[in-house]
């Protein structure tokens, strides 16, 4: 059976002229939403017409998530759209039961949490992508990128996606081993908390990779800005610092690694999509978990590190600047 789904996603028949909405846990000004945006956009939007929303969960207060939730609900009433597609585990959270009570298909993607933070995800009007950050490839990947240096820190925002992910990985262990090297994991919202983790970093450990950092807030519970949180953090570290997801990778920003693709999340998210518009039903499409990563760097982060990847990483990668 999920031979035969892959290869369905291959060819993604579509049908015309239906209406396809998308929920996106953020905003668009967020790399990863508008990535993803963008590849539905390109398998769905020349024969649909597609409305998105923004619940902008990583910026608002969670005592706002509710009221947002509730007025796309309604905007989504008078759509009566064919199928919804759902990104990441705050738009789950918040849609889907609703939406399939009403008896709309939902294809989600970006998802962290299993059935015990989500139950609607064994729902027959469900199904969908998984996201699973790549940590058992990405530790080996770097381990030969950095050569004999294997003590890395894992660090990330507490956020319910970063919770998610390490739990399945990990379950409640926050210190072991992948491939012989050791890491620590550190969740925290906390801003400073977060860069002295970054500036004392070199004490302990030869890198940093970095999950999700985008519920992060100082103590006066001001909002920080990721991307001038990692330009702090660029400036500041003494000890390279990775990326789990290609949305981190750039100038000042994460040097790269095997990463997961928000444009391939999308991809997938879309042609399971039209698979649900040609009349499969969501609960004969099996739920994959991120099907590839890529490696992905910043040429002046590696300029930066003094670091040189192999001439076979280098003809598989993509660089970003």
């Amino acid at each position: 059976m999920r031979v035969f789904l892959l290869a369905l996603l291959l060819v993604s028949p579509l049908c015309f002229g239906k209406t396809v909405v998308v929920v996106q846990s953020y905003h668009l000004e967020y790399k990863w939403d508008a990535d993803y945006l963008e590849a539905i956009q390109t398998v769905l939007g020349k024969e649909h017409d597609i409305h998105a929303f923004e619940l902008d969960t990583k910026r608002l207060p969670k005592s706002e998530w509710f009221g947002r939730a509730s007025d796309i609900r309604r905007s989504i009433a008078e759509l009566g759209p064919d199928v919804v597609i759902l990104g990441d585990d705050n738009a789950f959270a918040l849609m889907a039961e609703p939406l399939v009570h009403q008896g709309i298909p939902v294809v989600f993607l970006g998802v962290n949490g299993g059935p015990a933070q989500h139950p609607a995800l064994k729902h027959p009007l469900v199904t969908g992508i998984l996201e699973r950050p790549f940590f058992t490839e990405s530790i080996r990947h770097l381990k030969k990128i950095l050569r004999k240096k294997d003590r890395f820190l894992v660090l990330m925002d507490d956020s319910p996606t970063m919770r998610n992910a390490v739990t399945e990985h990990f379950g409640d262990k926050r210190e072991a081993k992948v491939h012989g090297a050791q890491l620590e994991i550190v969740l925290t919202n906390n801003k400073s908390e977060w860069l002295s983790q970054i500036i004392q970093g070199h004490q302990t450990y030869d890198a940093i990779v970095v999950g999700t950092h985008h519920t992060i807030r100082d103590d006066a519970g001001n909002y920080a800005p990721p991307n001038e949180l990692m330009d702090e953090a660029f400036a500041k570290a003494q000890i390279p610092i990775f990326s789990f997801w290609d949305i981190f990778v750039g100038k000042n920003q994460g040097i790269g690694g095997f990463t997961v693709s928000a444009h391939q999340e999308g991809l997938t998210a879309a042609r399971l999509a039209s698979l649900v518009l040609n009349g499969i039903a969501p609960g004969r499409i099996p739920q994959l978990k991120s099907l590839s990563g890529h490696y992905v760097y910043s040429q002046s982060g590696l300029q930066h590190w003094d670091l040189t990847l192999s001439p076979m990483i280098a003809s598989q990668a993509k660089f970003v600047e």
